[in-house]
């Protein structure tokens, strides 16, 4: 668990803005959040230190940030780790802050893909930059959600064509698979390469790209900013196998519509392909 000690506000705006652009590649993860308001000041370094042993015990191996945010509130995100057990980690400080300082602490647990709109505005609110919110919503190409949308891939009425699908992919086992959950549903180029990407985009022009972080001969990301500056409508998803909170963030400041872990599921790709290809 990494602990954000350099301009960590500024950090956790970045962040909750990239979770409201798509909760749902934030699927897995949830934030612990503890209000340290009614701390004394004399004790809040203290309790910190606490809330960092407590962490520790816990979560000393699970991937994640820590954000101690104006000496007020702290922000523990984290994946892959049960609300019992954030609940259970949780109760361990604020018995320990009060046993310590006759003061009480307050924590809230959110689920991230579920409840994220809700955090974004606690986020935003201390920040005093909740008005963001109302935009950050408006701006989220879904609504967070504990289940992908997984209708019937349709397109619209008055256009008979199948949706146009570029999945950028140098495993040729993951382009099968891809290719063989939506061949059915919509009509296909694949690039093994990023340099392949390039030529395809402009030719083939798809509604929605699927695209792998590691490719052979350049950086997905660098494909994703190609694809942006050419086409800043473009709907683009990418891929990896590394879903670590870096990863998941950097594509979404970048302008990916989502995310999606390997292994994944078809459903995953319905999901997007119903909320994202341009008709």
């Amino acid at each position: 668990m990494y602990i954000q000690s350099v301009e960590p506000n500024k950090k956790l705006v970045s962040l909750v803005s990239s979770i409201g652009r798509d909760p749902l590649s934030w699927k897995g993860w949830s934030c612990l959040y503890l209000d340290l308001s009614e701390i004394s000041e004399d004790k809040k370094s203290e309790c910190f230190l606490w809330i960092k042993s407590i962490v520790d015990a816990y979560f000393g191996d699970v991937e994640g940030h820590v954000y101690a945010c104006h000496g007020l509130d702290v922000h523990i995100i984290c994946k892959n780790v049960s609300h019992e057990m954030l609940e259970q980690a949780a109760r361990q400080i604020c018995d320990l802050a009060k046993d310590e300082s006759d003061s009480r602490l307050y924590f809230q647990i959110y689920n991230l893909a579920k409840e994220a709109f809700d955090y974004i505005q606690i986020v935003l609110d201390k920040e005093g930059e909740g008005h963001k919110t109302e935009s950050i919503v408006k701006n989220s190409p879904h609504p967070a959600a504990d289940t992908f949308s997984t209708a019937p891939i349709t397109a619209n009425q008055n256009i008979i064509r199948k949706i146009k699908v570029l999945l950028v992919e140098d495993d040729p086992v993951v382009r099968w698979m891809v290719r063989n959950a939506l061949k059915n549903d919509c009509d296909f180029a694949t690039a093994p390469t990023a340099n392949k990407a390039f030529s395809l985009y402009s030719s083939y022009k798809p509604d929605i790209v699927f695209l792998d972080i590691g490719l052979p001969d350049k950086s997905g990301r660098d494909v994703l900013a190609w694809i942006m500056r050419n086409d800043p409508d473009a709907c683009v998803v990418m891929f990896s196998s590394n879903n670590s909170m870096d990863n998941i963030a950097g594509a979404l400041e970048d302008g990916a519509s989502g995310f999606i872990s390997k292994p994944f599921l078809k459903d995953s790709l319905i999901h997007y392909i119903n909320n994202c290809a341009r008709y």
